[in-house]
């Protein structure tokens, strides 16, 4: 561990970028916790002024439902920009590939994402790359919108202006971001993409590579020739006419935030109406849906100026929670509020097993070989994983293989790519190992 400033130490690399690193920095006395963006400017000092933007646009919100901007500060070679710590993980994690959650979970995320977006837009603010990855959750699990290098102000003293650069993610992004010829509203933008997110809290997948002609599955969402096929098939009526009224490929006949909170399925009582790692994994086994799976990942598109390959890390969305030991706890001051970093360590996939962990190691890279991944080790126990998703595109996560006093536990996070597509291959790699995983544990439980 170093130490950053006096009395605050950096603890561990949460995740990293095209342009530096976001790091994890704890307060040696209170035990309080920041996420610490670093960006090197020596080495990409054309990202200036992109990122005084993005401190522009995070420093002027405050919203339960949104990741809080603490401050930042910069030498000749570097910006550092400090933000809240979202400890419950990424929102993509409670998401089971191709299943989804549970309804009331899902009304309960939508509600907090679109009461976020809702702020920002009245803000004058368009986020414009909403995707579960860029949705963090609190300790008690509250949603947190994250990821500002792609927004920007689209009214100013009460004038509105159109937008034309085209950026976000394939997957997500509206019809009319995709037409080059084409300026386009800021505020359905933001809500088409909320609808995707929806489909993905639902069924657990997403709907179309893209939303264009080129598309087959969006040839048929138009005209009305889904009815039979995944994800469609996976929503209920009352879901399934909400997400009609949002995914409406005319911008000015989509649903306005004021309309999707009138809708009937927005205002339903669900009976699993509890924060999501309350949901037991028997509720979960009875959700499962037996309806053939379609393709998901992300693609990004590039930002005009801003990130040369649309992957941008103004928050720890590429997070890798902190694992805490015994000896680090024990190495706390006396008066450390060692509840708040023990509540750090939360993540869905990971899982203890039965044999050391150079022997848990040498099997994990059996299984990984196996299944056609390629891997490297360029830190002692973190093997660094990479293969291509459905849709050919790159996927990368990280095994840490830690000894926790005594028992071996494997610990996965994505470090590039879909989150859907990640949690499918976590999937596959605890199958071919569950032979040495401990018995008793599930799948999706929190541990803790």
């Amino acid at each position: 561990m170093t130490e950053f400033v006096e009395g605050w130490t950096i603890v561990q690399t949460l995740g990293e970028g095209s342009y530096g690193e976001v790091k994890l920095l704890t307060n040696r006395n209170t035990g309080s916790a920041v996420a610490m963006k670093t960006i090197d400017l020596a080495k990409h000092p054309n990202v200036v002024k992109a990122v005084r933007k993005e401190i522009i646009i995070h420093k002027d919100l405050s919203h339960p439902n949104i990741i809080g901007y603490y401050g930042q500060r910069q030498n000749d070679t570097s910006v550092y920009i400090f933000l809240e710590y979202a400890s419950g993980g990424e929102l993509f994690d409670r998401i089971e590939p191709d299943v989804g959650m549970l309804p009331g979970e899902a009304q309960k995320f939508f509600q907090q994402l679109l009461s976020g977006v809702e702020y920002l837009h009245s803000r004058g603010i368009a986020h414009r790359d909403l995707k579960p990855e860029n949705l963090l959750l609190d300790d008690s699990g509250n949603l947190k919108i994250s990821d500002f290098g792609m927004a920007t102000y689209f009214r100013l003293d009460g004038r509105e202006r159109l937008l034309e650069n085209r950026c976000g993610t394939l997957p997500y992004a509206a019809p009319e971001v995709l037409l080059n010829c084409y300026a386009y509203a800021a505020e359905p933008v933001d809500i088409w993409s909320c609808g995707i997110i929806l489909v993905a809290l639902l069924a657990g997948e997403l709907p179309w590579d893209q939303p264009s002609n080129d598309c087959e599955e969006y040839k048929n969402w138009k005209s009305d020739k889904y009815m039979q096929v995944t994800p469609w098939s996976k929503l209920d009526t009352i879901a399934l006419s909400l997400v009609r009224k949002i995914l409406v490929p005319s911008p000015k006949d989509r649903y306005t935030i004021a309309k999707i909170r009138d809708h009937r399925w927005y205002n339903k009582r669900f009976s699993d109406n509890f924060t999501s790692c309350d949901v037991t994994d028997s509720a979960r086994e009875s959700k499962l849906c037996k309806s053939q799976p379609q393709d998901s990942c992300n693609m990004e598109i590039t930002h005009d100026s801003m990130f040369d390959n649309g992957y941008s890390f103004s928050q720890p969305t590429q997070i890798d929670d902190l694992l805490i030991s015994t000896q680090l706890l024990l190495s706390q001051p006396a008066n450390a509020n060692t509840n708040c970093v023990q509540r750090l360590v939360r993540r869905m996939t990971r899982f203890f097993v039965t044999v050391n962990v150079d022997q848990g190691a040498a099997c994990l890279i059996e299984i990984i070989e196996k299944l056609g991944y390629s891997w490297k080790i360029f830190s002692a126990g973190v093997i660094t994983i990479s293969t291509l998703d459905r849709r050919k595109s790159p996927l990368t996560f990280k095994a840490s293989i830690l000894d926790m006093d005594g028992r071996t536990l494997m610990d996965f996070r994505l470090s590039k790519g879909c989150g859907l597509e990640f949690k499918r291959c976590f999937i596959a790699v605890r199958k071919e190992l569950n032979a040495i995983i401990v018995k008793g544990q599930v799948s999706w439980s929190c541990v803790s």
